[in-house]
């Protein structure tokens, strides 16, 4: 059994979430890594070579140059303490509010935030927490936790040290906790923290697969569907902080084909080294964590080298100029003698980020070359998809390093230093007071009547796919989402605007606030229609399982052979169907079948990486076509999407006013159904033109017509080749 560290519950001492244990430096003792006292003496080498830099009178500088860096020194820069930049931002955020508070008030805001006291703060959390409107009068959530307010109380004590240079004193410390209290109560807040929820890789496989099998969720770039599979592995292996990922570039990665100690087949090694993103008093080491490929891997859906190697690929990143395809990588061999042989990755792409964020063109969504995919939009992707899986819980990146974290701790194999290190926590402390979940793993009736611990009955029921319900509502209806207009403030909305229309009779949207009144009207819709959705959920969690128990006691059966949970259904495009066929296959009989199908699973990813998905698609208003009995499937989509391609692309020639798109229609990464969508008029044709295409158009961008095959010169060509050629006015 794993020995553990005797735990120090009563210090304060972490580096996680506690924003004051994160910025108070006062009782912190000092890293024996970086005592002054603590010098390498060991000089290797000619000590007059090592020293002669000193002795060398051309590289030094005249007396007034050092004279001149002390009067121009300024020691204001150095007075702050070094802070993140997601820290700074909570410091100004709580000072601007301080000032608008004294503006509000009309009062001095140097002079109140020197002479603070426990009246001046007590009015201004009020004040704070009354808040609806922020900049530009746009609404605000508001503070709705006590632990929000905690954190607000320690982040304004930095604000007031930072404006004053002194410590806010420590009579107002003991006493404002009743202040806080008081306030709490005043305005409702919740007491209870958010639950520490961990995806362990029962999980992770559920949700890793129903992210490539969906067809609820169209990505902008199906680039992004990859990404997300990706990071969900690496932090669910790694443990790492999910900015430590984003900030992956392929500098950060290195791939190497390793011999077999044991005599096997050649591995795929993948390092990948993670910079420590909280990097307060200082840079920490970075972290380098070797993933070994695994041989007859009952699941390609885990592998990051699939995924891994899929984006390498698809840059086009290897330095070999002729390493272009995974069938390349089992004809490479080690020479005799050496142990490795590393695949080098481009010196221009050493810079480039792994994880990219998709950018719009005037052609549609392309992957920035530069741009790194933003922590915001990976947390609204990994929550959709958690939604479409049925996940009670919401899945954050979080729910990942929590999982990996608990699986380090719980297992022999590390070290309480290593855990330590692997997490970039100072101690294991900051593990049980921030990461550690609530909710008892461990089987303690057994334990404690003397029994075998049920360990698979236990995780089982502590894991996240217990509360998976496919059947729990995860979008509106239409009359659902219509219901939300008999809201009475809406109603108000709606009217004040209809009565603009009919006194304007043209010119309304022309009007300084009509934009705002439409914004405040599709803000409240997508506000409403949330909460709505909310109450539905929490209500299908109470009803369900009654109803449930009354079907059953009724005689309903449930049927033996539910069929595979796994399904490639009919509205996947051809590529989605290509990735989910060679990622989720059955291992190979031989090493040489593995190793086939390893590398189709990476040239498909590769592939994959260069379609667009186009987002949501616009519901179909007709019936689909039939089709004939015993008819292949997919042949006859095949045929149908060439007859309607050729269609589409005659009307874009023939007709004076056509509703087809000819740029979208151009655009072979563009889905099937995307290419050929016919708008209602073509006057929405028009507005599509011009929001979609013209206003997306920056300078440098390459323009052309892909239906003509022609390129033209700037954006007013463009625009008319669009209306002589192709009937689209702008």
């Amino acid at each position: 059994m794993r020995r553990r560290q005797q735990a120090d519950c009563s210090s304060d001492d972490s580096n996680g979430s506690d924003i004051e244990s994160c910025f108070d430096t006062e009782d912190e003792k000092s890293d024996p890594d970086t005592n002054p006292t603590d010098v390498d003496t060991d000089v290797e080498g000619d000590s007059w070579a090592d020293i002669s830099w000193l002795l060398d009178e051309n590289k030094d500088y005249p007396p007034e140059y050092y004279l001149n860096q002390e009067d121009e020194f300024d020691e204001s820069e150095y007075i702050n303490e070094d802070y993140s930049d997601n820290s700074c931002l909570l410091l100004d955020f709580i000072e601007e509010q301080f000032f608008q508070y004294c503006k509000y008030t009309c009062k001095d805001p140097e002079r109140t935030m020197r002479d603070i006291s426990l009246r001046v703060i007590n009015a201004f959390f009020d004040w704070l927490l009354n808040q609806r409107r922020g900049k530009g009068g746009r609404r605000v959530r508001g503070v709705r936790s006590a632990n929000t307010l905690g954190t607000y109380w320690k982040v304004f004590r930095l604000v007031h040290e930072r404006a004053t240079g002194e410590k806010i004193r420590g009579e107002i410390n003991r006493k404002i906790h009743r202040i806080l209290r008081k306030l709490v109560k005043k305005h409702k807040l919740t007491k209870g923290k958010r639950e520490k929820t961990a995806m362990y890789v029962e999980d992770l496989v559920e949700y890793l697969q129903i992210n490539l099998t969906t067809t609820k969720k169209r990505y902008t770039h199906s680039r992004h569907r990859i990404q997300l599979a990706l990071f969900c592995q690496l932090a669910g292996f790694s443990g790492n902080r999910p900015q430590a990922l984003l900030n992956l570039r392929y500098q950060d990665i290195v791939v190497t084909l390793l011999r077999d100690p044991n005599g096997g087949p050649h591995r795929i090694l993948i390092e990948f080294t993670c910079e420590f993103t909280k990097q307060f008093l200082g840079v920490k080491d970075a972290n380098k964590f070797p993933l070994p490929e695994i041989i007859f891997d009952p699941s390609l859906i885990l592998s990051p080298h699939v995924f891994l190697l899929g984006l390498i690929f698809a840059d086009r990143a290897f330095a070999a100029p002729n390493l272009t395809s995974a069938r390349q990588l089992s004809g490479l061999d080690i020479r005799p003698g050496y142990q490795q042989l590393e695949l080098l990755l481009k010196p221009s792409m050493l810079d480039v980020p792994v994880f990219r964020k998709s950018v719009r063109t005037g052609y549609g969504y392309e992957i920035s070359p530069h741009e790194p995919l933003s922590y915001a939009t990976l947390l609204s992707l990994m929550k959709a998809v958690g939604v479409i899986a049925g996940f009670l819980q919401p899945t954050r990146p979080y729910c990942l390093r929590y999982g990996a974290g608990n699986e380090f701790n719980q297992s022999s194999d590390v070290s309480d230093a290593l855990q330590n290190m692997m997490l970039q926590h100072a101690n294991i402390d900051t593990f049980i007071k921030h990461y550690l979940p609530r909710r008892v793993t461990a089987d303690v009736w057994a334990i404690v009547s003397g029994y075998e611990p049920q360990k698979d009955l236990m995780r089982a029921a502590c894991r996240m796919t217990r509360w998976i319900d496919p059947n729990r509502p995860q979008n509106l209806t239409r009359e659902q989402s219509q219901s939300v207009d008999k809201h009475h403030r809406l109603r108000q909305l709606l009217a004040q605007r209809a009565r603009w229309n009919c006194r304007f009779k043209g010119a309304a949207t022309k009007q300084p606030r009509y934009g705002s009144l439409s914004s405040d009207i599709v803000n409240l819709r997508q506000r409403l229609r949330a909460a709505l959705l909310k109450k539905l959920r929490d209500q299908w969690d109470v009803e369900n399982p009654v109803n449930e128990v009354e079907l059953q006691l009724s005689g309903l059966k449930f049927s033996d052979n539910p069929g595979t949970k796994v399904q490639v259904v009919d509205e996947m495009p051809l590529m989605q169907k290509r990735l989910v066929e060679t990622v989720m296959t059955m291992p190979g009989m031989t090493v040489e079948e593995e190793f086939r199908r390893r590398n189709a699973a990476i040239d498909t990813v590769a592939a994959y990486c260069h379609f667009q998905e186009g987002g949501a698609v616009a519901m179909p208003r007709g019936r689909p076509p039939t089709q004939a009995k015993g008819a292949c499937p997919q042949l006859v989509a095949v045929d149908a999407e060439k007859q309607a391609l050729s269609a589409a692309m005659l009307l874009v020639f023939t007709e004076k006013r056509p509703t087809i798109c000819f740029v979208c229609l151009g655009e072979a990464s563009l889905p099937f159904e995307k290419r050929v969508y016919s708008f209602g008029s073509p006057g929405d044709l028009t507005k599509h033109f011009k929001r979609k295409h013209l206003s997306n158009i920056r300078g440098g961008d390459w323009i052309g017509c892909k239906v003509c095959r022609m390129s033209l010169e700037h954006k007013m060509h463009l625009q008319n080749h669009a209306a002589r050629i192709h009937g689209t006015v702008s």
